[in-house]
């Protein structure tokens, strides 16, 4: 049997704006499995782009129009 997963509208912005790096927009539908570390892969994308800026990113899962949850990475010391 396959496990169930939510798809969500997703987005890693940057002083407000999605981060757009080297052509690529961080910016698109994710898939996540339930469970207690669903949403752990947008805050490791968001950690490591972070790392990559220097700055802080901030991630945002949405499901129909209603932001399901979001969070702020900043870059490792």
């Amino acid at each position: 049997m396959r496990p169930t997963t939510h798809e969500y509208d997703t987005e890693l912005l940057h002083n407000g704006e999605v981060v757009t790096l080297g052509g690529m927009v961080y910016r698109g539908r994710t898939v996540l499995s339930p469970g207690p570390d669903m949403f752990l892969p947008l805050e490791r994308w968001a950690q490591a782009v972070a790392d990559q800026i220097s700055g802080p990113v901030s991630w945002r899962a949405v499901s129909e129009g209603e932001v399901v949850r979001e969070g702020t990475m900043h870059p490792t010391p």
